[in-house]
């Protein structure tokens, strides 16, 4: 009886073995997920990041992380919008990148050139309103990410979610009150 048991699971476990098994045929469907770039709120959340300043406030970064890695820098192209004006309302640092009216590009740097996949990166963009003295209300800056790319020609995802209805951590919102 136990020789005939024995040979029962041997036999099923390589008929097991020899069918060609995916995930597809249980009903999943998988899929790669893209490297993407977004914005990082504190404490991990997906929500807007909206920031109120006073034309005297300090500098305020803003964080742009890429979570899912690089083998090598990526250059981040984002916009500005809204009713601040560049150089006149406020003005920015763009660590291994540049700025003007409408937007500018900023660089994630990799941090451990050594493996396949770097290690978390990001960077700030910082933030810095001007008092202007002129009493001319309150202003907004809206900065949008545009596009993404590593020095290898990988364009990464911008905004979390990008698949689905609803893109988060696409923008962030600077509310710079005025200082009379």
């Amino acid at each position: 009886m136990k020789k005939i048991l024995i040979a029962t699971i041997i036999s099923s476990v390589l008929a097991f073995s020899c069918d060609d098994f995916s995930m597809e045929n249980q009903g999943f469907k998988l899929k790669n997920l893209p490297g993407y770039v977004a914005f990082a709120n504190t404490g991990g959340t997906i929500t807007p990041i909206v920031r109120s300043l006073t034309e005297n406030s300090a500098n305020s970064n803003l964080r742009i992380e890429n979570a899912t890695g690089s083998t090598s820098n990526i250059t981040v192209t984002y916009a500005f919008s809204g009713t601040a004006v560049f150089g006149t309302d406020f003005t920015v640092t763009t660590p291994g990148g540049s700025a003007n009216a409408t937007g500018g590009t900023v660089v994630i740097t990799a941090t451990n050139k050594k493996s396949t996949v770097l290690d978390y990166a990001f960077v700030n963009l910082g933030i810095d309103p001007i008092t202007d003295g002129t009493p001319d209300g309150a202003k907004t800056l809206v900065v949008t990410l545009v596009s993404a790319v590593n020095a290898d020609g990988k364009e990464f995802v911008v905004g979390r979610g990008a698949e689905g209805s609803t893109i988060y951590l696409l923008s962030s919102t600077i509310n710079i009150a005025d200082v009379n």
